[in-house]
């Protein structure tokens, strides 16, 4: 089979798959091949735009009943606007988790963020985060914090890149507090900017407890770029579909009317 037609053949799966999505294992099995080869291949239809290359596989560039595709980052103001009642939520049940004496990363997060006004006044706890904004709240607090620095990418108020990654390779993290744009069976916690992405990923590795804090509107979402798998986080969220429950170590928080 040529190049050409395992293409055209791979884009056929991926229609005929009710959830749009195709894993290189499938695949390995159904061309008879290495799952490098299929890795290779995936990346490669996906630099020439003709598929979305996604944890485990990959995914059609329109995807079809419930899922959806969030390629890019909303503006901070925006996304701190949405839920905001549900977020608090979320944030007050996240900040139960925080003990006296620890060392905790806080992710460039609006519902993160909405965690610090929770945060009880221990005066030997550390907290690292690579966002500017939650620094200064942190700090207003009277509580005691590093920030990464790095550059800055104002959309989402968060500092990238080597500099921010060498910072926090320094620390070993008690516990860390994660946001997330979308999550997937197959994709699993996924965000827009890889570069974000790599952040996230960074700090993730470090901590020794992972919450990921995210409404329902996250559910059935994908974004360009996989942070974590659902092996280490608990998810702390408002409302879930029964095939979440069984994939992700989960908190249901409940909003009060």
């Amino acid at each position: 089979m040529s190049l050409k037609d395992r293409d055209e053949e791979i884009l056929k799966l991926l229609e005929e798959s009710p959830s749009q999505f195709v894993s290189v294992e499938s695949l390995a099995g159904y061309f008879k091949t290495s799952e490098s080869t299929i890795r290779r291949d995936l990346q490669r239809m996906a630099n020439e735009h003709q598929l979305l290359r996604v944890h485990g596989g990959a995914a059609s560039l329109h995807f079809s009943g419930n899922f959806k595709l969030e390629r890019l980052d909303k503006e901070y103001l925006e996304r701190e606007r949405t839920e905001p009642d549900i977020k608090k939520t979320i944030a007050r049940e996240a900040a139960k988790f925080v003990r006296e004496g620890s060392c905790i990363y806080l992710d460039a997060s609006t519902t993160v963020a909405s965690m610090i006004s929770f945060l009880p006044a221990f005066r030997n706890t550390y907290y690292v985060t690579n966002s500017p904004l939650l620094a200064q709240k942190l700090a207003e607090r009277g509580l005691t914090c590093y920030v990464t620095g790095g550059e800055l990418k104002l959309t989402t108020n968060a500092f990238i890149g080597p500099y921010a990654l060498d910072f926090i390779g320094r620390f070993n993290f008690d516990i860390g507090f994660f946001g997330t744009n979308g999550i997937h069976p197959q994709a699993k916690f996924t965000t827009p900017d890889p570069q974000e992405c790599a952040i996230k990923s960074a700090a993730l590795a470090k901590c020794r407890m992972v919450y990921v804090l995210a409404d329902h509107t996250k559910f059935d979402s994908i974004s360009t770029a996989t942070f974590s798998d659902f092996t280490r986080p608990t998810l702390i969220t408002d409302m879930a579909d029964d095939k979440y429950r069984s994939l992700i170590k989960m908190i249901e928080v409940k909003t009060i009317a």
